[in-house]
Parts: C-alpha cells; sequence; structure tokens
C-alpha cells in the first residue's frame, strides 16, 4: 500500500500492527522498535499527568538563601496522584487512588539519561527511592490496566 495519507487512523493502526507482527527478516529491529513506539503515543494524553503542587514555587520560596527542608511535589490526572517529598538524596513518594483496589504498583524514576530505577509500592501505595542525585527526573506510575507519567522535573 503506497497511499499512506488516504487511510483512516483505524487503518493505519491494523498496517503498524501487522509490520510490528511480521517475522520477515526485512523488517529491521530498529524499524520494529519504532513502531512499537509509536502505539505508546494513543495513550499519552490520558498517562501524562498535571503538575498540581511544587513547593520550590510557593510565595518567598524564591527569595529564600537556601531550602528549608523538603521539597513536597503532587501530581494527578483522572482521579490518580502521585505525591513525592525530596529530602536530600531521598525521595518518598505515594499513590492515591480514587477507592480502587490495592494492588501490585510499580513506580519508576527516569532520568534523561536512561539510567531508571524501579521500587514497587507497599499495600499502602508507598514508595522510597534512596541515593538519588539532583537532577532532571521524571516518574512512571505502572497499575495494571493504567499508567501515570509526570512531566520532567528538576529534583
Amino acid at each position: 500500500m503506497t497511499n499512506w495519507d488516504e487511510l483512516t487512523d483505524d487503518e493505519l493502526m491494523a498496517e503498524l500492527a501487522s509490520a510490528v507482527a511480521e517475522p520477515a527478516p526485512e523488517v529491521l529491529e530498529r524499524r520494529r522498535a519504532a513502531a512499537q513506539a509509536a502505539f505508546t503515543w494513543r495513550t499519552v494524553d490520558a498517562e501524562l499527568a498535571e503538575l498540581l503542587h511544587d513547593s520550590a514555587l510557593e510565595a518567598g520560596a524564591a527569595v529564600r538563601s537556601g531550602s528549608e527542608g523538603p521539597r513536597s511535589l503532587a501530581f494527578g490526572r483522572s482521579g490518580r496522584t502521585l505525591e513525592i517529598e525530596v529530602d536530600g538524596d531521598q525521595v518518598l513518594g505515594e499513590v492515591i487512588t480514587d477507592g480502587e483496589a490495592s494492588e501490585r504498583t510499580k513506580v519508576t524514576l527516569r532520568r534523561p539519561d536512561g539510567q531508571d530505577v524501579t521500587v514497587e509500592a507497599d499495600a499502602s501505595g508507598f514508595v522510597r527511592f534512596s541515593g538519588v542525585a539532583s537532577g532532571l527526573a521524571r516518574f512512571v506510575v505502572e497499575r495494571a490496566g493504567w499508567s501515570l507519567t509526570t512531566p520532567w522535573v528538576t529534583i
């Protein structure tokens, strides 16, 4: 098929799915990875959380001479929230959901250099990352049936 611009979204996704599943050796691994990555964009709006709170942005925080205790941040989307507290090289977090039964929840601390760290939340939704260096980061919460990805922040 050569008229890709004439396909509907559903037809294009079906073509992409068949290309990814095709075992032919002429489908390069690089192309297969790109096709699989394209599927992740289908749900990006539902997964991307917004910054609800950042203690570093509170009135007066910009005029302080130094940090006066831990920094707290909250991210949320669709009744799901990730609250984190950054205190030195420790990051504590809590995954909060609206009335969902407690299930296995993983939280990943992502870095631009690809050095990701994943921990599993306890039964109450709490997580801890130790030895975290300051810098750009984002968090990804994954639970059966949904995920939540925060915007990049400097911690």
